[in-house]
């Protein structure tokens, strides 16, 4: 007996039976979009019918896919949340549309006409109930369009949420998640609310810019601001997160200098404020979800017994910032406390928010790879589910594209049959599916990068990302022109060294590993060369750019830690000289990583990094010039051209003053290259 078939083709129709919901609307235009991509041909006019029932023998936001006839195929489902799920999968399975299309620019394969034969699509199987993607620090989302639209941008992140199996997004920072509240829900999506923005409530220094954000000196400017925010919302599918921190996301109490502050007198302000904005929701919202982000300065409250938490709201635990599943250190303070092992009597729902991306502006990953191996973050995702840590799993994405290895799998974590795998199954899978060509070989690059990382604590979890060598940069460039005897802010890595010392530190600690990276971006480099056009473009900007990052930054921290131990021995102008060549080489190091960023192959992605205020390379680059102009400064005569007559004019033409000069000085770019050739053996 012949499967019963429904042929896709170009005449094929997605209809949403109430055209008036948004959702509905939105999920037709993405399946009719994959239908038009896929098929090439006209066929028999036939449609694909999205509907909402209450009958449907299905749970929650399942959906059931159902051949009508020959000319009707109807995807139903009792939410609308699930009818959209429902069109991804038929996305996914039938027309082969990869989840992470867009950010990888993968095309699926093109036919004539498709032949539909198995209709038994379901709603995965998820332990995790709510899954979300928090996209925070989303700087270079900010800065880039597409399709000439932002609003473009962000559809995508939406459906690309959805195709991984999130049902919950925070949809941005501050203005961001305002602006996106709207559009995230339209694509079914139910809202939370990032951990410095309770109840969503817009920002206090945005909306009263003028005073001070005191809670004890406003607080009914506070409560009219978390009631506006919820009847705003009320109805639509919210969790609502309660809490209390300062504006800019820090402790409440830098910003409230109007008393002394000690534990139990944060505690007290926090525990009124839970309980007002908890009876709040109950008041005005009362079916909604609430959580508590245990995060930052409220952890060691927590665990210190201060903290009053309702029994009836999800506890969300946060991981260190670099994927560990141990509190986060705050300053020079970093207990590392176990997250997973914080005794739970009351058996509270709990939940964790988790950094697959970070912005600390010290060590953590924001423009590349997490520094810790994706084996290692599915090692602690595993024990999340095993601690019951798992009813609500909000993952940091960052911007999302530089992030995409280990967001697929932390989406993977949330399937029941989720087992804990390694670094080779995980990334036979990731380059298998994303690589068509020399997969091997992409692997075991992989495998080299996490290999090269830098341990900049005594914990092997304690890795440096890409933030760490573009701050140090320029801090030591301050430091050091400024005459100051110690580096700011960087006691978490160095304790309590001078400069001096500081600096010996640091390029011991970074020396070591530089061959590795070194080699790295050779062989790289030499792959590159043997990729097809599309692998190559994947490649780039999905490896190549993370492995540049570390590499040039950290060779670049390395000649400026040079460069300065050079300068601080010197004795006469002339021992100037090889400072300024080091910190010329830093100079042109940084400043290919920036090269880089705009060089891509791919002329969709080729100013995606112009926002980067994070690390900045482009400032990085900046500093380096002036450096390399403030020690000529310091050798060169005051003309700035003694260095030139002196080391690369022809002796005839040095020594003939009867015109002082006859050119211009060489700029820095200029006399770095030639002195360079110069003294290629001297130095």
């Amino acid at each position: 007996m012949s499967k019963k078939t429904f042929t896709i083709s170009q005449n094929t129709k997605v209809v949403a039976a109430d055209f008036r919901n948004p959702v509905l609307k939105n999920a037709a235009m993405i399946l009719q979009r994959d239908v038009s991509k896929v098929t090439t041909t006209k066929g028999a006019d036939n449609q694909i019918d999205l509907t909402i029932a209450a009958d449907v023998p299905v749970e929650e936001d399942d959906f059931q896919v159902s051949l009508i006839s020959p000319e009707k195929v109807r995807i139903t489902a009792k939410t609308a949340l699930g009818v959209m799920y429902g069109a991804l999968a038929v996305s996914r399975e039938i027309l082969k549309v990869d989840d992470f299309w867009y950010f990888m620019d993968i095309l699926p394969q093109s036919y004539p006409t498709i032949e539909w034969t198995n209709f038994d699509l379901h709603l995965p199987d998820y332990s995790t109930k709510y899954r979300a993607w928090f996209i925070n620090d989303e700087l270079l989302i900010m800065g880039w369009k597409d399709h000439d639209s932002q609003t473009y941008v962000w559809q995508r992140i939406f459906e690309t949420a959805l195709r991984v199996g999130c049902n919950v997004v925070v949809p941005g920072t501050d203005k961001n998640s305002q602006l996106n509240r709207n559009p995230a829900k339209e694509f079914g999506l139910m809202i939370a609310h990032h951990h410095a923005e309770p109840l969503g409530a817009k920002i206090f220094a945005r909306v009263y810019p003028n005073l001070t954000a005191s809670f004890t000196k406003y607080p009914d400017l506070f409560r009219k601001l978390w009631r506006d925010a919820i009847l705003e919302q009320k109805g639509t599918p919210t969790i609502y997160s309660l809490g209390f921190r300062g504006q800019g996301d820090k402790p409440f109490w830098l910003d409230d200098t109007s008393r002394k502050w000690d534990d139990q007198a944060i505690a007290d302000v926090i525990n009124g404020i839970i309980k007002e904005q908890y009876d709040m929701v109950k008041e005005l919202d009362p079916d909604a979800p609430m959580v508590l982000n245990v995060y930052g300065e409220l952890t060691g409250l927590y665990n210190k017994g201060l903290i009053n938490v309702p029994d009836d709201i999800i506890e969300i635990w946060a991981d260190s910032g670099y994927g560990k599943m141990v509190s986060r250190r705050q300053g020079l303070d970093n207990p590392r406390s176990p997250i997973l092992d914080v005794p739970n009597p009351h058996n509270r729902q709990r939940g964790i928010y988790y950094h697959v991306a970070f912005h600390d502006l010290q060590a953590s990953n924001f423009l590349g790879l997490l520094p810790n191996s994706p084996a290692f973050v599915s090692e602690q995702l595993s024990l999340v589910r095993e601690k019951h840590f798992d009813t609500l799993e909000l993952i940091n994405t960052g911007s999302i594209k530089p992030h995409i290895l280990y967001l697929r799998e932390a989406a993977k974590s949330w399937l029941a049959d989720y087992q804990q795998r390694d670094n080779e199954t995980i990334l036979r899978d990731y380059v298998d599916t994303y690589y068509s060509d020399h997969q091997t070989e992409i692997k075991d690059l992989y495998k080299k990068y996490w290999q090269a990382i830098i341990q900049y604590g005594p914990h092997t979890d304690e890795t440096a990302g890409d933030e760490f060598s573009p701050y140090l940069i320029r801090r030591i460039i301050k430091a050091w022109v400024s005459h100051s005897s110690k580096l700011p802010d960087a006691g978490w890595v160095v304790g309590d060294a001078d400069l001096d010392e500081t600096c010996t530190k640091l390029d011991a600690m970074i020396t070591p590993k530089l061959p590795a990276w070194q080699q790295l971006v050779l062989d790289v480099k030499k792959l590159m060369l043997e990729l097809n056009a599309h692998d190559l473009k994947t490649f780039y900007g999905d490896f190549y750019l993370s492995v540049l990052f570390q590499a040039n930054g950290l060779q670049a921290l390395h000649l400026t830690i040079q460069a300065y131990q050079a300068a601080q021995s010197a004795k006469k102008p002339d021992d100037y000289l090889k400072p300024f060549l080091l910190a010329d080489q830093a100079y042109q190091t940084v400043n290919g990583i920036v090269s880089a960023e705009k060089d891509q192959p791919s002329t969709k992605w080729y100013d995606f990094y112009d926002n980067d205020g994070y690390d900045n390379m482009p400032l990085a680059a900046k500093k380096l010039k002036f450096l390399r102009q403030y020690i000529r400064t310091l050798g060169d005569s005051d003309d700035e051209d003694r260095w030139e007559r002196q080391l690369i004019m022809a002796t005839s033409e040095a020594r003939v003053m009867m015109l002082s000069n006859t050119h211009r000085e060489m700029d820095d770019d200029q006399l770095a290259k030639k002195l360079r050739e110069k003294l290629i053996d001297k130095l």
